[in-house]
């Protein structure tokens, strides 16, 4: 089994996270307090999940 990491700041949109892999589908929606650790989401378009962290201010992802 393989595991794969990356870490980085992630794209928002009009209040919606952006997929982290391919930046195109909508995943999660983000309100300006919304805080989270290991949320997974899924992209319908790229068929991948990811694993993000989400702080105030900052978005950080990790795969």
């Amino acid at each position: 089994m393989q595991t794969k990491t990356m870490c980085g700041k992630m794209e928002t949109r009009d209040g919606y996270l952006l997929c982290p892999i391919c930046q195109r589908q909508k995943v999660l929606r983000i309100l300006p307090g919304t805080e989270g650790k290991q949320i997974a989401v899924y992209c319908k378009n790229c068929r991948k999940e990811s694993i993000v962290n989400i702080e105030q201010k900052s978005l950080s992802q990790r795969a």
